[in-house]
């Protein structure tokens, strides 16, 4: 069960408090002060362990070596042929079945406001070409939590590391209510094993259509093309909880943001610090686009030697 994991509490000047696992370089709690002097924790289903009963891998979790889907669990990275362990078939999903998300994570150093993880990868792990060394920094500044994920090999290797937080504004509930923006013109379309088709398409005219404020309403599971693309820190998406006008909103430095609206989610998950129903959290992951690796015409995966992978996330509360 949860009590038996080593978990790790931060605490912001705003007065945010984070709980963390060092299985996953985990978030298994956020805690947001209220104007009324009280506090709602936002952050629904995450265990401290993948292994505990009832437990979501993935939810609160650092995905990787490649977050989402590689389909066919196959790539070609220059000219090699490399094959994957299958764990959601017929693809590779959040870097196999021993994922990253599943590891025992080092807790470099930490202190009142920030906690370092690291994780180590070796060549070969999940069918992965390089030795990859991890860094991941939680910290806390004002208002807001940030996520700093950087990475070197020694082979060139993809890479895509993202958080697979779920998020409920209001602390309980379904999340189909909240509102959410997404600063995207184009998305992905997936077959229906949710690998994107190879184009990018206009949100015009169609549900995915978030580019201003509205309600979420129903099931998703889709990745957007962010209109600032992959560079400095930028909008990936605002989630709004109408009836308490809470607010978050959801910073990047990559080019795209998959909403998934927590379908599998029930009363048979467990969670130390939230009671889980079905659609019960909003993940909105930031990353490259899914089966880029796999796609030429997607923004890149691939790390080589010599390059430094990084990743920053922020998320950042108001109106509570």
């Amino acid at each position: 069960m949860a009590g038996q994991h080593k978990l790790i509490t931060i605490k912001g000047e705003s007065g945010l408090r984070a709980v963390l696992s060092p299985v996953g370089a985990k978030l298994v709690a956020l805690f947001v002060p209220t104007g009324d002097g009280s506090e709602v924790q936002v952050v629904i289903g995450s265990s401290a362990h993948p292994n505990d009963a009832g437990a979501d891998a993935s939810g609160g979790a650092i995905c990787g070596r490649v977050a989402n889907r590689i389909a066919g669990g196959v790539f070609e990275l220059d000219g090699r042929r490399f094959e994957l362990p299958i764990n959601k078939a017929p693809n590779t999903l959040h870097g196999g079945p021993i994922g990253f998300s599943r590891r025992e994570w080092t807790v470099a150093k930490t202190d009142e406001s920030h906690v370092e993880f690291k994780l180590l990868s070796a060549d070969g792990d999940m069918g992965f070409p390089g030795n990859l060394d991890v860094t991941a920094i939680y910290g806390f500044d004002g208002a807001s939590l940030s996520l700093d994920m950087t990475a070197v090999t020694d082979r060139p290797t993809p890479i895509n590391l993202t958080n697979h937080v779920y998020l409920n504004l209001g602390g309980a509930g379904s999340a189909l209510g909240h509102q959410v923006e997404i600063p995207a013109s184009h998305y992905t379309p997936s077959d229906g094993n949710l690998i994107p088709t190879g184009e990018i398409v206009d949100v015009a005219g169609t549900r995915f259509d978030f580019r201003r404020l509205r309600t979420i309403a129903e099931d998703y599971d889709i990745n957007f093309c962010l209109d600032a693309g992959r560079g400095p820190l930028h909008l990936a998406a605002r989630l709004v909880e109408p009836d308490t006008g809470r607010n978050m909103t959801l910073s990047t430095t990559e080019p795209g943001v998959q909403l998934y609206t927590a379908t599998h989610f029930s009363e048979a998950l467990i969670s130390p610090f939230s009671k889980v129903v079905k659609n019960g959290g909003i993940a909105l992951e930031p990353q490259t686009y899914p089966n880029a690796i796999n796609e030429p015409g997607f923004p890149s995966s691939v790390l080589r030697p010599g390059e430094r992978y990084s990743h920053r996330m922020e998320w950042a509360f108001s109106g509570f």
